[in-house]
This record gives structure tokens, sequence and C-alpha cells, in this order.
């Protein structure tokens, strides 16, 4: 397999040596798109244990389009993207076009209007697509770009492809971890120039929007701008990250700067991982681990 293209390159990589893609009926295939990365996670189904990782960083991307070429270039020679019968191919998609209706109030028929109200949406350029939250009672109404759309269409034409927004799996994932505890807690998955917010408490999500930032002081506002309007005081909270930050960025320490207490998120703990996975930090590709639990 190639893993060094112009437009991309495998930054890390984990196959335990149990696994085989003989195996492949019994397992699961997982990618996240991102905006400057697709990645891939397999899990063992029969042993609930996450048993391959691939990353791949898109270095010079900056549209959907491109996005969909490089996911086909990256398939076109990768042996996990041949494989014709996984039981389940679970994809997300990060985005800032999505919505949360309650599942009282949607109708299928009005799904491009409900989104509407809070994105443009252009039916040559966007597929509307839902997902259900049955322990929210709620659904996420989000579009994808239709070449990203067609894109993994294509790389997967014989099989089943559930599709999901990015944010559908981390509500599912940090509500399960998190709990519903008394106290409301924010919480932040960072991406590069994204980061979503989410505070949940004791009655379930409260807050969830992902923000667009171009520089730590645009990232710091968001953060402390959803905490003010949630009437949390940053001297006083606790903010629990996900994703792409590390403890020597500049992301942590503006965070450290205005917020009483800085926390590194777990992955999700009803899930087995591979010994391989132990050197990785535990809240890295949270995004992949979380798309276990968003059925």
């Amino acid at each position: 397999m190639n893993t060094t293209h112009t437009h991309f390159r495998l930054s890390h990589k984990i196959q335990d040596e149990a696994f085989d893609l003989s195996q492949a009926s019994n397992c699961n295939l997982y990618l996240s798109l991102g905006h400057k990365s697709v990645r891939a996670a397999v899990v063992d189904l029969n042993r609930n244990k996450f048993v391959v990782l691939e990353d791949f960083e898109l270095l010079t991307v900056f549209t959907p389009v491109q996005v969909a070429e490089q996911l086909q270039l990256i398939a076109a020679d990768n042996p996990l993207f041949q494989v014709k019968n996984w039981k389940n191919i679970r994809v997300s998609v990060s985005n800032t076009h999505f919505t949360l209706v309650p599942e009282t109030l949607y109708d299928e028929a009005h799904k491009e209007d409900y989104l509407r109200l809070h994105s443009q949406v252009n039916p040559q350029h966007d597929v509307v697509l839902s997902h259900n939250h049955s322990g929210l009672e709620a659904v996420n109404i989000f579009s994808v770009d239709v070449a990203i759309h067609d894109a993994v269409k294509e790389v997967f034409p014989e099989q089943s492809v559930q599709l999901v927004h990015l944010t559908s799996s981390l509500i599912r994932s940090i509500l399960h971890q998190v709990g519903r505890n008394e106290s409301r807690q924010i919480c932040a998955f960072v991406e590069r120039n994204y980061v979503t917010v989410l505070i949940v408490s004791q009655s379930g999500l409260e807050f969830c929007n992902t923000f667009h930032y171009l520089s730590p002081e645009d990232f710091i506002y968001y953060i402390i701008f959803v905490m003010q309007e949630q009437k949390l005081n940053p001297e006083q909270e606790s903010i629990t990250v996900w994703g792409d930050i590390t403890h020597d960025s500049t992301l942590f320490s503006t965070l450290q700067k205005y917020i009483r207490q800085v926390k590194f998120g777990k992955k999700p703990s009803d899930l087995e991982y591979s010994y391989k996975f132990h050197d990785l930090f535990e809240h890295r590709y949270f995004e992949l681990y979380s798309l276990h639990l968003c059925e």
C-alpha cells in the first residue's frame, strides 16, 4: 500500500497480530472523515476489541470535493477498503451543518426544512440525512457534501454503509461515559480548526455546537462564550477535552489560562483495545472509538 502521496500521508498505523482480513465478516469497519484527515478502525465483534487503526493526514486539502478525492485515492490500494464482507460499516462526517430536533416533532418529509433554519442547504451540493438518538428522543439532521457521499458509495459499492454526523457519535459516547450527573459538565472535541462544544447534565444533553477557529484566540473565545451563555463560570468549572490536542500545545495552555481545570478525556471504557493501542493518548481517536456506540 502506498502510504505517502502528494496530498496525504499515513501518520499512524496499528494492527493486532491476531487480526486477519479473513475475519472481516465478524468485524465492523469505522471511518471518520474530517476536514484534514481520513481515519479507519476495525473492531473484532467476537472479542469486542479494537484491533486496527489507520490515520491518514490530508496535506493539501481545502474543500469537501478534495477530501472525497483523497478518500478514493487512499481506498484504491488499501486492503481494508477492498474487503467486501464487513459485518457493518459506519462512517462519520465532520462539518458545521447539523441540527437536533425533538423526535416528537420530526417529520422525515421536512428534514431539509429543519436544517435550512440553521445551515445553508444546496440541493445540488448537499445530501441531507438523519440519525435517530433514541436515548435522547431527538433526531440529528445533517448534510453531507454530495462528493463525499458519492465517494463513500463508490468505495463500498456492494455494502450497506451507515453515515452519521460526528456530533452523533460524540453525544452518544460522552453521555455514555460521563453519565447524567447532577452537576453540569462542559466537554470539547478538538479538530484542526474546528471545536465541538457539548454541555451535559442530569437531564442529558443541554448544548452541542461546532465552531470554526483560525487561532488560539478564536478557539478560547468560542468556549468562553458558550460557558458564559450557559451560565458556567470559567474560574470555577472544569472542562474535559478529547481529540487533536496535546499537553504541550498552545490550545491546551490557552485553556489552562482561562478555565480552572482542564482534563483530558478517556476512551470508551466498555470496549477492549489491542495492547498496541496502549501507547496512544487516551483522548486521541475518540471519534473513531465512539462510532462503536453510535447505533
